[in-house]
């Protein structure tokens, strides 16, 4: 099963959400519910210390208002706990960016937090971010524009199919990596060890 959880952070386009929210576990973190609403979208459930919506949780529409106070987790991994629970398997985040910066880095935490649980990614009207595991698979009209973040130390970094190719790199955090493109699709990034974050464009800058 496949799970939408809107944040509480910056919105991509309405248009986006409803193409994300098809045939899918739709799951709002706290006052996220109001993306949902903005968009003409149905909310399965509401989850989080509910501290943004109070008495006006139960009067907005969402099927089910679950209540989790829990101080040591957000309310985003909370949201995205409870969709696993429910049997999730894939969860795609929305509305993780924009705003406060502490709390975008913290949402991208997501991407390792949910490891070996279900395959977990961010997605913006600019990018769908996840982690490579092994060797992901990136496809896209050449020119597409496609960065690879380390967080902390990544080794045995490899791509394949990109205009500037890596071969058995270590990438440390830093800026490094940041707008590459494809040159053949389907390309390939393989990382032996660390957290490597790929951030695949949804739209074609190419490069002089």
């Amino acid at each position: 099963m496949r799970a939408l959880v809107i944040a509480h952070g910056e919105p991509p386009s309405k248009e986006l959400l409803r193409e994300l929210a098809k045939d899918a576990l739709v799951v709002c973190a706290d006052g996220a519910i109001q993306h949902a609403i903005d968009a003409g979208i149905e909310a399965h459930a509401v989850v989080g210390d509910l501290d943004s919506l109070g008495a006006r949780a139960n009067a907005l529409g969402a099927t089910r208002v679950v209540q989790d106070v829990n101080p040591d987790a957000t309310d985003l991994q909370k949201a995205v706990d409870w969709a696993l629970g429910q049997g999730a398997t894939e969860v795609t985040i929305a509305a993780a960016g924009g705003g406060r910066s502490d709390h975008s880095l913290a949402n991208l935490s997501m991407l390792t937090l949910f490891r070996g649980r279900a395959k977990v990614t961010v997605a913006d009207d600019l990018f769908v971010i996840s982690l490579v595991e092994g060797t992901e698979t990136v496809r896209g009209e050449p020119g597409t524009v496609v960065s690879l973040v380390a967080i902390g130390r990544c080794e045995g970094v490899s791509t394949s199919g990109l205009r500037w190719d890596l071969h058995d790199h270590t990438l440390d955090f830093g800026p490094l990596g940041v707008h590459n493109e494809i040159r053949e699709s389907p390309a390939t990034v393989t990382v032996r060890s660390g957290d490597l974050l790929l951030f695949r464009g949804r739209f074609i800058e190419k490069h002089g």
